[in-house]
């Protein structure tokens, strides 16, 4: 047992040197793509694998384990990940000579550029307009406001069967939805917000007070709990990067006020605290340390002894048809959950057993492909870290940067797939490259351009000016 215990020490030595190496800092102040990973990780995976490693299998998903040697398993491939994931990083930059900790170091302490605010007002109120109309429809579609289900319950009440039929309901298509609500929504609270932070001026407050509330509405509106507070944390990195970062208190007490809310809404929604089935693994705290190793774990116990591996048919079926792979497409988080279930999964009312990246690379490709994953994960977050850096600091550039930092660190605990193709993750990036490069596109096309969006242009510059000579 000792040998375990220093195995499981030795390798979280390791791996945060060779994080702290790879990302810059570690410094919660100062959060970046790579070290919001390593955190994410370390709490959502790293601790229960190796409470399960070290003989803890308390926990309800370690009951459907089926050979023994797949804890040890699990706890190895995290531990392997743990070290060659920030390693590939590290050999990354030192072949191209990047030094990432003054890269960073220099981007926070980067200006903010703003430039013609009075047209992004207009463009963001204009399209947040729409979002939140498209919203109240949802809403009206429902039959009632959620977020006052939380507050006040009506006897009876069922939060799993309501979930479900919320998911059902469709606003002119299910894409749109996903998109205007989902996507454009929030990222038009956090550019309002970046510009509020940067300018400081109130009618920038006052439209980031609409979306922000808007998109809060948004995040809760089947009753998940953990989307608003990532949601509310990508505020937190906005401002962070804004600044330069900030202090580790204010970092804490943002922690302390979501530990609370999450508290807040499991007891709305029935969970006792008091109660005999109140413990470590349950409610909040199992949910967080043991409920996505228990998912992992059950991927290395379901393949290949159950169910053979899938050989890439986890990719998209656009990807599966252009690789001539055979068979129907199957997510291998699908087969665990209907594999391993319980009946609120066959019924429809569980939630989503999600797990480390990993997991999903070893259910399609095997042990070598699932190191292979690893560097692969590593190469992509590494070059993307590096162009975060390289960015200017405009309140576009910053809502962008803190948003896919939040949703690239959020994926690594999810499919492995999604890091090969996902359709918003690519919009966004796509967003990021036009938005870096607009200006020097505008120079050439501004000769070409109608003569009226010039004179408009022109008003509002002089619009803006004369306000700023003013102020």
């Amino acid at each position: 047992m000792i040998w375990k215990e220093l195995i499981v020490v030795l390798g979280l030595l390791i791996s945060l040197i060779l994080f702290k190496k790879a990302s810059a800092t570690l410094n919660i102040g100062k959060i970046n793509l790579l070290s919001y990973t390593m955190y994410l990780f370390l709490l959502q995976t790293y601790i229960g694998a190796a409470m399960v490693y070290l003989g803890d299998h308390n926990h309800y998903t370690m009951k459907y384990i089926t050979v023994d040697s797949s804890f040890d398993l699990m706890f190895y491939s995290v531990l392997l990940s743990a070290i060659l994931f920030p390693l590939t990083i590290i050999v990354l930059y030192q072949c191209f000579h990047i030094d990432i900790k003054q890269r960073y170091k220099s981007y926070l302490k980067k200006s903010v550029e703003v430039k013609h605010e009075r047209l992004a007002f207009y463009v963001i109120s204009v399209v947040g307009f729409l979002c939140c109309v498209l919203l109240l429809i949802y809403i009206i579609k429902i039959g009632y406001f959620p977020l006052l289900r939380l507050v006040r319950t009506p006897a009876g009440f069922e939060f799993g069967v309501e979930r479900q039929r919320i998911s059902q309901i469709v606003i002119v298509n299910s894409y749109v939805k996903n998109l205007l609500l989902g996507l454009f929504l929030p990222l038009l609270s956090y550019i309002a917000f970046a510009y509020a932070v940067a300018l400081k001026k109130f009618w920038w407050w006052a439209l980031t007070a609409v979306l922000v509330g808007s998109a809060i509405v948004s995040a809760t509106i089947n009753f998940e709990k953990s989307p608003v507070l990532f949601y509310l944390f990508v505020l937190l990195l906005i401002l962070m990067y804004e600044r330069g970062g900030i202090s580790r208190r204010v970092v804490f007490g943002f922690g302390a006020a979501m530990a609370l809310f999450i508290v807040f809404i499991y007891g709305r929604m029935g969970y006792s605290f008091t109660s005999g089935d109140s413990n470590f693994y349950n409610g909040p705290i199992g949910r967080t340390l043991f409920t996505q190793v228990g998912t992992l774990t059950m991927h290395f116990d379901l393949f290949p002894t159950i169910f053979p591996f899938l050989h890439g048919r986890s990719l998209s079926p656009t990807a599966m048809h252009l690789l001539g792979i055979d068979g129907s497409h199957v997510r291998s988080a699908k087969l665990v959950m209907d594999f391993y279930g319980s009946e609120k999964v066959y019924d429809g009312t569980g939630g989503v057993m999600n797990a480390f990246y990993i997991g999903e690379a070893y259910a399609n490709f095997g042990f070598w492909g699932m190191v292979l994953s690893i560097v692969y994960m590593g190469v992509v977050l590494g070059v993307l870290f590096y162009a975060f850096t390289r960015l200017r600091k405009t309140p576009f550039q910053l809502a962008m940067t803190a948003m896919l930092t939040s949703r690239l660190a959020l994926a690594t605990q999810g499919g492995f797939v999604d890091f090969i193709y996902n359709f918003q993750t690519y919009l966004l990036l796509f967003f990021l490259v036009a938005g870096h490069f607009a200006p020097r596109i505008w120079e050439r096309l501004s000769p070409r351009a109608p003569a009226g969006l010039i004179k408009l242009l022109d008003r509002l510059e002089g619009k803006e000016k004369k306000a700023a000579g003013k102020s």
